[in-house]
């Protein structure tokens, strides 16, 4: 955060409005992203059940390569619930700001590694044993959770760094 009149501050001065959309926010955002991921797990489950005859791939590779880049999501999930955390009354805890933005950059590394791993295996190995059907629904899962991991990250970051466009946009007064 920038400083504030020559001095350097552990909390930064929010608009109320934006204060109450971050607690909020932060709380749609993350049960969304659960709700989300436990949804594309959940459908992908029904879908291979029919096509394979089971609902996880046969080889542990797969079975890894399904629940990482959940897994990930999750992660990011809680750590955009804590967003909420950064804030006292109406103020943005520089520290937890900090740390939360390092939190949501190390979920977003996970996501990006876990969803090419996932892409990895799928590619060289035979996920299946159904060498007449192509696992489409891992490579749909996969694009699923890194298109939730990726709106997770950006709703964090947004929570958690907020520009000076959006603080003058949600301010009732012009400080900003």
């Amino acid at each position: 955060m920038k400083q504030y009149y020559g001095e350097a501050t552990d909390y930064a001065p929010l608009p109320p409005l934006f204060a109450r959309r971050v607690r909020s926010g932060s709380v749609a955002t993350g049960t969304a992203l659960l709700v989300g991921t436990a949804f594309v797990f959940g459908l992908t489950a029904f879908v291979n059940r029919p096509l394979h005859g089971h609902s996880l791939p046969d080889a542990p590779v797969g079975v890894i390569g399904l629940l990482l880049p959940t897994l990930a999501v999750v992660m990011t999930a809680l750590v955009v619930f804590a967003c909420r955390s950064c804030l006292q009354g109406d103020y943005l805890v520089v520290a937890r700001a900090r740390a939360a933005r390092t939190a949501l950059v190390a979920c977003f590394t996970a996501t990006v590694v876990t969803c090419l791993l996932a892409l990895t295996a799928s590619a060289l190995v035979d996920l299946w044993s159904d060498h007449d059907r192509f696992g489409a629904t891992d490579l749909l899962a996969t694009f699923a959770n890194f298109a939730l991991g990726v709106l997770g990250y950006a709703a964090g970051l947004f929570y958690v760094r907020p520009s000076v466009t959006t603080l003058e946009k949600f301010s009732d007064h012009p400080i900003w």
